[in-house]
């Protein structure tokens, strides 16, 4: 007879080298709202390590795409569950151990494969006042940032040679056959979205700054004033899409993709 080891759950920081720039102001804003973090906390780079004695860095070599660099990099981990954050999201609120253990705990010991920290998309059934599960044809029901997953079922939905936003937009289609994926009723973190298609967006830029961090604006610039207004025209878009009955959204994603092919907005 095996003993199995208890459940565990480490926290993986999806990143790159190229992102290094934001690693100053992605740690000391996490470690300013969340510096009792019970759980360990990995970052995931190609070549280059960041230095800090709550963070573990985990080398992926060359980044062939970004599907690989992750299964590379967790494939040395020994956690039961993962939870994910992304480089350019800031932390700007305080966070929970309390509510944090008691989440992680309805994980467990509800067999839960996939719970995001945060009500989007809208679940199709509350399970309580806190948790509610996501339909199966729901549009986006796989997404990387502040979710988290039994590594068993992310390595079901990771295929090698995708991109972070085909792993969301394929990994949704993946998902369909698989259940027991859940969101919370509330937002569990208060954040900044820092870099949208490579730039900082330029509010987040500037209030950054002003919480005393140095941005390189050669090695990053900062977005464009007609950016920010192409920026604000896609979240109008989204929260458009977002009035779309929940069982209609997929397809309506489906057709939304298939326009942007046939008008080269996108290759695949």
């Amino acid at each position: 007879m095996t003993n199995t080891p208890p459940p565990s759950l480490g926290i993986v920081v999806a990143s790159c080298d190229k992102y290094s720039d934001l690693w100053e102001p992605l740690f000391g804003q996490f470690f300013k709202h969340w510096p009792d973090c019970p759980y360990p906390i990995y970052l995931v780079a190609n070549h280059q390590r960041y230095e800090h004695p709550k963070v573990i860095t985990l080398l992926a070599g060359d980044d062939i795409d970004w599907s690989n660099t992750i299964s590379t990099a967790i494939s040395t981990l020994t956690h039961s569950h993962l939870m994910f954050w992304i480089d350019d999201a800031f932390l700007i609120g305080d966070v929970s151990n309390a509510k944090m253990n008691e989440l992680f705990n309805f994980v467990t010991e509800h067999q839960v494969q996939f719970l995001r920290l945060r009500p989007n998309p809208k679940p199709s059934v509350w399970l309580n006042n806190e948790i509610g599960m996501l339909n199966k044809q729901a549009a986006y029901r796989v997404s990387l940032f502040a979710t988290i997953w039994t590594v068993d079922m992310l390595k079901k939905i990771l295929r090698p040679g995708e991109s972070a936003w085909k792993f969301e937009l394929d990994g949704t289609e993946r998902s369909r056959v698989y259940d027991r994926f859940y969101c919370t009723k509330k937002n569990v973190f208060r954040y900044l979205h820092g870099v949208e298609r490579g730039v900082w967006i330029l509010p987040t830029a500037k209030k950054i700054q002003r919480l005393g961090y140095a941005i390189d604006g050669e090695k990053r610039p900062m977005m464009s004033y007609s950016g920010n207004l192409g920026l604000y025209y896609r979240i109008f878009k989204s929260r458009v899409f977002h009035l779309v009955p929940e069982s209609q959204r997929g397809n309506a994603l489906s057709f939304i993709r298939r326009i942007y092919i046939l008008v080269g907005l996108r290759s695949n």
